[in-house]
């Protein structure tokens, strides 16, 4: 059925309301622009959802604002009405795209799908491994990342194409990998090398699992505003780190708490894993641990003398590892922080000294990571209660 001229103008402020702002047009705008009265824009865009050109969000409760110049101490005057939204249909919205003069704008990618019908605060999924570029460059961007997702932004003023800032999301995929996900808006926003950075990476059709709380949380914080804490296992162990040191003040058990290199594997390879386990035994393994503070609460609260702090054998002095066993076995302690540095210094080794073979098949190795900083955080703060004086 074709339309009417006067549905074809109502159609027509549709799609350029669209076009400009990405968002449904208000029958009230469109009698405003058309210079009709509202109940003729009320029908016209009730026959046009009908016909199958848009859709409506129907009865919308709105207020309009008024200001008359010639009377500023009036204020403002407040007149609600209701109104129908009305959004273009995905077909009216492409043929009026490529009808028109866009196409030849050279528009990004994720710039066009807004034009093409795509919601603001639709999702769209990447593999984990989009994220590697920005860990690798840690000066060009600041990246706040946990389990749940994060933010990234990109650093200096001079930013250009590579404009950058986007807050995504993480979620389980039902064959164990791990997919990012970010808003259109926010695609749309970055600038054009980054876009088309993010669409190599883009997911056809992925099989999300919908039940992973840690997507959940992002679902929560992002669309309902929840005030959700995502889980940081990296951040949970140098906070733990940190308490512990303030334990032992003026001295310090852990003598780097920071590394800007100090990541999650995003690559879900295990030399990804190795290398990142490298970098967290820059701060927690035994070139991090303080020889002094450790012989200072050795001698002063256990008694121990510093003949004690030689090798009965070799005769050489303990070693950082030695030493740290030595200080869980006298507070008798399981020596779990030793064990965690044990399995940290043999991916270290893998990492720097092994030919690693490709994997067979997807690993969670972001998720193995993760339970790595778990167990050194419950380790850290099972040692952290042992030096804690007691109030008795």
């Amino acid at each position: 059925m074709s339309l009417t001229d006067f549905q074809t103008l109502v159609l027509d402020e549709g799609l350029a309301e669209w076009f400009a702002n990405h968002g449904g047009a208000s029958a009230s705008t469109i009698a405003e622009k058309l210079s009709v009265s509202h109940e003729q824009a009320l029908a016209a865009v009730e026959e046009l959802a009908h016909l199958g050109y848009g859709t409506l969000n129907r009865d919308v409760k709105l207020v309009a604002l008024s200001f008359d110049p010639a009377n500023p101490s009036g204020g403002f005057t407040q007149r609600p009405f209701t109104t129908h939204i009305f959004f273009p249909s995905r077909g009216a919205l492409r043929r009026a795209f490529y009808a028109s003069e866009l196409p030849a704008q050279n528009l990004t990618e994720y710039v066009v799908r807004l034009h093409l019908g795509t919601q603001q605060i639709e999702l769209i999924f990447f593999s984990e491994e989009v994220l590697s570029r920005y860990f690798d460059h840690p000066e060009l961007y600041d990246i706040s990342d946990s389990l749940a997702g994060g933010e990234i932004n990109a650093r200096g003023e001079d930013v250009d194409d590579r404009y950058l800032y986007v807050r995504y999301g993480k979620c389980r995929l039902r064959d164990g990998r791990i997919a990012v996900t970010a808003i259109c808006k926010d695609l749309a926003d970055m600038g054009v090398l980054e876009q088309r950075y993010w669409h190599s990476h883009e997911l056809v059709k992925p099989d999300l699992e919908s039940s992973d709380p840690n997507f959940q949380a992002f679902l929560g914080r992002t669309y309902d505003g929840s005030w959700v804490e995502y889980p940081d296992p990296i951040a949970d162990l140098i906070a733990a780190m940190r308490s512990l040191n303030s334990i032992v003040s003026p001295g310090a058990l852990f003598t780097r708490l920071e590394n800007v290199h100090l990541r999650a594997p995003v690559e879900q390879t295990y030399k990804s894993f190795c290398d990142c386990a490298s970098e967290l035994y820059k701060i927690i393994g035994p070139d991090a641990l303080s020889q002094a503070t450790m012989k200072d609460i050795l001698q002063n609260r256990l008694g121990l003398s510093a003949s004690d702090f030689v090798h009965h054998q070799s005769k050489r002095p303990l070693s950082s590892s030695q030493l740290l066993a030595l200080l869980e076995q006298q507070f008798k302690l399981p020596g779990s922080l030793s064990e965690v540095l044990r399995k940290v210094s043999a991916l270290r080794v893998d990492a720097d000294h092994k030919i690693l073979n490709r994997d067979e098949k997807p690993s969670t190795y972001s998720e193995q990571f993760a339970a790595l900083c778990s167990q050194a955080t419950a380790a850290v703060e099972e040692l952290a209660g042992a030096l804690t004086p007691s109030t008795e």
